[in-house]
């Protein structure tokens, strides 16, 4: 998408911010008036997503659409504590049903959260790469592969490329949004970068498997070839956005609204650090991201080390939501940190190594230029040096 469109696009409805461009970050969007802390600046559903194959697998219930979790609250914290046995503190005051109304696809008999999302599946990609009910699918055997090449955690999904081929196979044409990420891609031998040569190899083996069940097909042959392909994993794996869906997460925003006491709410929080402590000692940190999506707008926030904006899930669906986590002038440009908050507060070195690494650029931030004379160590060597003063 040029910055024209894109502009029409967001003048379609009232915006605080605006598309900009510069030479070392391309395309950006920056504030048009002051944004205040917690405002929230603009919500968006992707042009696709897909849950995470081993997500799957590990017993994630989600709606094959919109991600939506098909899991109640207490199935899944169950679940992910391993204890069967385990009760909410506080009833939930919305159950299941009254959120959702499964139904399955006819052929395959994958779940959605409403007719609306089978519907539109089906329409949108879903009928062209349906495995209708077949045990040896290809597909399967290809997800299978996939699995066993890229182990948890995931940074895009097979389940996401399958859409995408079914999306082209019914449209007739390769989503403008992805000519778009391609054209954005000065150098795709750089970008082939964030792909060990080793991964590169095995992504061969999906590449020659999605040919052999799509490829006559000429649009998909296109599609499917060598560098579209392997260029699409990795503008996936840089462009994608990690969608949290968790419906404990939504029960926990759910109750901590509620009307409680203080004493309540000391009791709730001691209890909620209990069960986030038995599920990192049973399946590592709770971060709520079941799955991966392509956002138009999202895309073009860039990355600051000190960030102004964040992304959140509060639909629990795949409908993002960017809210200011501080206040922002007019003229200042919107940023997300592509870090966690704990690589946030590692060493400048630690983290402009990361970022050059996986998403290709030297973080020149403002908290990047002021940590300029910090030494160039790793935080892991920081800690070394630390433990050798110690002794």
């Amino acid at each position: 998408m040029s910055i024209m469109s894109l502009k029409c696009k967001i003048a379609g409805s009232e915006n605080s911010f605006t598309p900009v461009t510069s030479e070392k970050s391309g395309i950006g969007l920056c504030a048009t008036e002051k944004i205040v802390e917690d405002q929230l600046i603009f919500k968006e559903k992707p042009l696709i997503c897909g849950q995470y194959s081993w997500g799957i697998v590990y017993g994630y219930d989600a709606c094959h659409h919109c991600l939506r979790s098909l899991e109640s609250p207490l199935n899944m914290v169950r679940r992910l504590t391993a204890d069967s046995h385990l009760s909410l503190l506080i009833p939930d005051p919305v159950t299941l049903n009254q959120l959702i109304d499964v139904k399955l696809c006819p052929g395959c008999k994958i779940h959605f959260c409403s007719e609306d999302c089978l519907k539109s599946s089906c329409a949108l990609y879903h009928h062209a790469v349906c495995t209708n009910g077949d045990p040896d699918h290809p597909l399967l055997k290809l997800d299978e592969i996939w699995r066993n090449m890229h182990y948890p955690p995931e940074t895009t999904s097979l389940v996401m490329i399958v859409k995408i081929i079914g999306f082209i196979t019914v449209s007739g044409k390769i989503p403008e949004m992805l000519q778009h990420f391609y054209q954005a891609v000065e150098n795709k031998g750089n970008v082939h970068r964030v792909l060990q040569d080793e991964f590169i190899t095995k992504l061969d083996l999906l590449r020659d498997g999605l040919l052999q069940i799509y490829g006559s097909n000429p649009l998909l042959q296109q599609f499917l070839s060598q560098d579209s392909f392997t260029t699409l994993m990795a503008l996936i794996g840089m462009n994608g956005q990690g969608i949290g869906s968790s419906s404990f997460a939504d029960y926990c925003r759910r109750v901590e609204g509620l009307p409680l006491t203080d004493d309540q709410k000391i009791q709730l929080g001691e209890w909620l650090d209990s069960i986030y402590e038995k599920i990192e000692n049973e399946v590592g940190i709770f971060t709520d991201v079941e799955g991966t999506g392509l956002y138009e707008i999202q895309s073009k926030l860039n990355h600051s080390c000190d960030p102004n904006v964040q992304i959140a899930f509060e639909s629990g669906d795949n409908e993002l939501s960017v809210k200011a986590i501080r206040d922002i002038e007019a003229g200042e440009e919107l940023c997300i940190s592509y870090l966690s908050s704990c690589q946030l507060e590692s060493s400048r070195h630690s983290r402009r190594k990361f970022l050059l690494e996986n998403y290709l650029f030297e973080c020149e931030c403002k908290k990047c230029s002021a940590q300029c004379n910090d030494p160039d160590v790793t935080s892991d060597e920081e800690e070394e040096d630390e433990d050798m003063e110690m002794e």
